[in-house]
């Protein structure tokens, strides 16, 4: 796996910090890609996008959720929640939204989801993961020696 790929997993307290945030954003973005899904008409008409766009970034989001939960090909699951939140926050900057409306719609999350999935993108999913477990299993087992018949 290329090195910039996955940067070295982060043990400690920024493991567990990186558990969280895939916690925390993974779990919302099965909610939000579950609600789009539930109703991918709705969805497309209040952002005045097509069906095929608003279907794909719904499960988009649902499967991204996912990835990010188990901590499984992190940098897809990540890349795929910020590449949908830059253009939700786009598309409510374009509509003139408010960076901060407590009585409406706003980019503030949109735009706090894409640089969360950033994040996640360049600090990686962090030790405990199972892109970690896995990774790790992968790079021993590459690195055990084969037996040499003997002579």
């Amino acid at each position: 796996m290329p090195r910039w790929l996955y940067p070295a997993f982060l043990p400690g307290r920024q493991g567990v910090a990186l558990l969280a945030l895939r916690l925390v954003v993974g779990i919302a973005f099965l909610y939000h890609g579950s609600g789009k899904a539930a109703d991918i008409a709705e969805f497309a008409t209040e952002f005045q996008i097509p069906p095929l766009f608003a279907a794909a970034a719904a499960y988009t989001q649902v499967a991204g959720g996912v990835l990010l939960i188990l901590g499984l090909a992190t940098p897809v699951g990540a890349a795929a929640i910020a590449g949908t939140m830059a253009v939700a926050t786009m598309k409510l900057m374009a509509r003139g939204e408010a960076f901060v409306n407590p009585h409406g719609h706003a980019y503030e999350s949109s735009l706090f989801y894409f640089v969360s999935g950033c994040a996640l993108l360049l600090l990686g999913p962090g030790v405990i993961s199972l892109d970690a477990l896995l990774l790790a299993r992968a790079q021993s087992g590459a690195r055990q020696p084969t037996p040499q018949p003997a002579d």
